[in-house]
């Protein structure tokens, strides 16, 4: 199958994948093919992600795709989310900050009769059995929010996941999703967690550990 693996940067295109070479990294936002697999940077935020996606497939057509990075898991999730390095399975997204503020609460499209909230489902994840065997059968399978503004408060943190029942976030999740149903493509979105979000504080962050834990899973990959 061909199949295509994306990050959202290079930092953590390298991170996972140290044998991608700094002259590859360099095509990384037009995408580049090593090892059997094809590669590509597809930049921060759900819009970048879907257009990348949609400009490399519709050039370089793909069976299914493996978006891999990291995240933030809420401090609502369950204990074995919340482990700072836990690699986690995306079941499906939703964007959580799309919406209008009303003083201190914030109303999400449906809230203002605008239309409902759309969740984007991830399935047929049994395609990528043969790149993870059954390394990913343990794994905990989460809804995530998908964030233009990462969370940096308690009080966001505390109404993302009682808003939509999510237990993680991260910038581009629902961009990768919205693909896969748009051109009927299987997505596999697999992120480690780096931080609890809540308050901004980034000296108790492990973006690091984070990346070597996805390394550690992908390693087997290239």
């Amino acid at each position: 199958m061909k199949t295509l693996i994306c990050t959202a940067t290079s930092f953590e295109l390298r991170g996972v994948f140290p044998s991608i070479t700094s002259s590859e990294i360099v095509h990384a936002v037009n995408g580049f093919e090593k090892g059997g697999f094809y590669f590509l940077e597809t930049g921060i935020g759900a819009l970048s992600t879907y257009a990348s996606l949609v400009r490399f497939h519709l050039r370089t057509p793909v069976d299914r795709v493996l978006q891999v990075g990291i995240a933030g898991a809420y401090a609502a999730a369950r204990e074995e989310v919340r482990v700072l390095g836990a690699p986690v399975i995306i079941g499906r997204e939703v964007v959580a900050d799309l919406g209008a503020e009303d003083s201190d609460s914030f109303l999400s499209l449906e809230d203002l009769e605008l239309g409902g909230v759309e969740y984007y489902e991830s399935t047929c994840l049994a395609v990528f059995d043969d790149l993870f065997g059954d390394s990913l059968k343990s794994l905990p399978i989460v809804s995530g929010a998908t964030v233009n503004m990462a969370t940096g408060s308690a009080a966001t943190g505390s109404l993302r996941p009682e808003k939509y029942g999510v237990e993680v976030e991260s910038m581009e999740g629902a961009g990768a999703l919205k693909f896969g149903e748009d051109f009927d493509i299987p997505i596999l979105e697999v992120r480690t967690i780096s931080n609890i979000a809540t308050i901004r504080d980034k000296g108790s962050w492990d973006i690091e550990g984070a990346l070597e834990s996805l390394k550690d899973l992908c390693g087997a990959l290239l």
